[in-house]
């Protein structure tokens, strides 16, 4: 597995785990804009580009 790969797949988790536990804490406290503030954690991988070579 390239490291890309598990890279992505770690960044997934998390933020599955992040949302899931958000939407858990609005059904508990009955406010559904709770679920926004998943945002705030959500992790996001870019790849670089390299410059073309002239």
């Amino acid at each position: 597995m390239s490291e890309d790969l598990k890279l992505q797949l770690a960044v997934l988790a998390k933020n599955t785990i992040t949302l899931i536990c958000f939407t858990i804490l609005s059904v508990i406290f009955n406010h559904w804009w709770i679920v926004f503030f998943a945002i705030i954690f959500i992790t996001t991988v870019e790849k670089e580009r390299e410059e073309e070579k002239r």
